[in-house]
Parts: structure tokens; C-alpha cells; sequence
């Protein structure tokens, strides 16, 4: 018995137990249904047992067949971490990426350490601005990538995803029966603030602007000091401060949209920077 076990023969193993037909992970891996049939039994042979269970509806994998799988899983994952570790370490260069305040206290920070982990010798600058003056950044150049509102740009972007938002609001707010609701909102346009306006138009319900901003950090420091309501990412809830699901008089809170933009002529890095981030947000 051969103690080594082909890649490509656990491979096919693990497409063959992922499709339930032999035809179907034939067709996945782009071989004859014969090639992969023959792959399926030289892999038996190595090790001298049943692997798969046919029958007329397909197969199904045996006890150990499936022990198999666990490990080839692992060991073809292996393999292909060693290969974007090699691979990240050829790849050098310079990221310029743009983002929306309100993404800085998500998970994306962690995502571009992660990103930084796999390319060590990639440098990444991050710029933080409205998402109008993300877009004049994006396509003077001045930026390579960005992560902003696709609204407020002329092109399409390489991706695009919506997240949930939430109505926010401190402990210490007090709204007398029948007044205003009071909203903190932004200086200028805001898709956010237009969809808000619809709604509160929507459920018929009267509302004020309690304090105006011009940041993000200003937003929350309205927000803890109890003057207003606002619209916020669930995870960029400050610590002293609460969600408010129904009641208070508030419609149903809006959905966000966002969208990864890049620029012209990317670089190989810029791709792998959108790649890496298209798979992470989206999945």
C-alpha cells in the first residue's frame, strides 16, 4: 500500500461525496466520468478498503470514507494556505483604500488585518470620508479602492451588499407623550437620512432634528449624551447606549447599502484586495 495519498486523488474523493454522483463531480472537475471513476479506485486500492457505497441513486461515502474526507479536507486546506502564504509573500506593494466612518467599527478593520497577515510586505493606507468626496478620491486617483455609498457614485461597483440598520438611542433620553421624535442627523446629503425621511413620512409620525453633525465621532457623542435618536450598524452601538426594537413611536428602521469600488488599471494588489474582500463580506 502506498503510505502517500495523491492531492488529486483526495480531491476527487471529496468532490465525488460533495456532488453524490460520480457524472456530477466529473463535470466539476472538467475529467471523463471514466478518469474519475479509475481515481476513486486506485484510491481504494492505496488503502485497502471501501470507500464509497453505489447504488442506482448514486454514492454515499462508508465509515470510512467519511474519516477520509475530515482528513482531506484539512489537508487540502493546508495545502492551499501554504500556496497564498508562498504566493503573499512574492506580492509587494501599496493600497490606498477609502472607507465611510461608520465601516471603521465593523469588521472590516479585522478583515484588512487578516488581508495584511496573508500579503506581509503589502502596505495599506486607510482614509476615512463622506462617500461623495470618496468618489472625486476613486477616480482622480488619489485612491485605489473603496468601500462607500453606491449611490452617490456614477459606476458600477466591482460588489455590493446591504446590511440591517438599527434605531439607536442613550438610556438618558426622555421624549414627553406626543412630541417630536428628536434625530441626530448629518450636515448636507445622506442616503441614510433620505431613506429616514421617507419612513417617518411613511408611518405618519412627526419628527425634529435634535443636533446636527459633521462627523462620526460627533454622531456619537450626540447620541451618549441622550439628544437624539439616530440610525446605526448594530455592532457600532456605543457600550452606554441601547437599540430600540419598536415602540417609542419609531418606524421600521431602513437597510443599508454598500459597495466596493475600485479604480482604474487596478494592480495585481488592488485586485487581490477586492477579491479578499468580495469573499469575506459577501459570504
Amino acid at each position: 500500500m502506498d503510505m502517500n495519498l495523491d492531492p488529486h486523488l483526495l480531491r476527487a474523493l471529496l468532490v465525488v461525496a460533495e456532488t453524490g454522483t460520480v457524472s456530477g463531480a466529473a463535470e466539476k472537475l472538467a475529467r471523463t466520468q471514466a478518469a474519475v471513476s479509475m481515481q476513486l479506485k486506485r484510491l481504494e486500492a492505496d488503502l485497502g478498503t471501501q470507500l464509497l457505497k453505489r447504488s442506482s441513486r448514486g454514492v454515499s461515502l462508508t465509515d470510512s470514507g467519511e474519516i477520509l474526507v475530515a482528513y482531506a479536507r484539512k489537508l487540502i486546506a493546508l495545502g492551499e494556505d501554504a500556496r497564498q502564504q508562498i504566493e503573499g509573500r512574492q506580492l509587494v506593494g501599496r493600497v490606498r483604500l477609502g472607507l465611510i466612518e461608520d465601516l471603521v467599527v465593523t469588521r472590516l478593520p479585522i478583515l484588512l488585518a487578516e488581508f495584511r497577515k496573508r500579503f506581509p510586505q503589502v502596505e495599506l493606507d486607510l482614509v476615512t470620508a463622506h462617500s461623495g468626496e470618496l468618489s472625486q478620491s476613486l477616480q482622480s486617483g488619489k485612491l485605489d479602492i473603496v468601500v462607500a455609498d453606491p449611490s452617490r457614485f456614477s459606476f458600477a461597483p466591482f460588489f455590493h451588499w446591504s446590511r440591517q440598520l438599527v434605531w439607536s438611542g442613550s438610556r438618558l433620553i426622555d421624549v414627553g407623550e406626543g412630541d417630536p421624535i428628536p434625530l441626530i442627523v448629518f450636515e448636507g446629503s445622506c442616503t441614510w437620512q433620505d431613506k429616514t425621511t421617507v419612513a417617518f413620512a411613511s408611518a405618519g409620525v412627526a419628527w425634529s432634528v435634535a443636533c446636527r453633525v459633521s462627523s462620526y465621532g460627533a454622531l456619537i457623542g450626540a447620541l451618549r449624551a441622550g439628544l437624539g435618536y439616530s440610525l446605526m450598524l448594530p455592532e457600532s452601538l456605543p457600550s452606554d447606549c441601547e437599540t430600540i426594537d419598536g415602540g417609542r413611536n419609531l418606524p421600521e428602521a431602513p437597510s443599508a447599502d454598500f459597495g466596493l469600488f475600485v479604480g482604474k488599471d487596478p494592480s495585481k494588489i488592488v485586485r487581490e484586495l477586492g477579491l479578499f474582500l468580495r469573499e469575506k463580506l459577501v459570504s
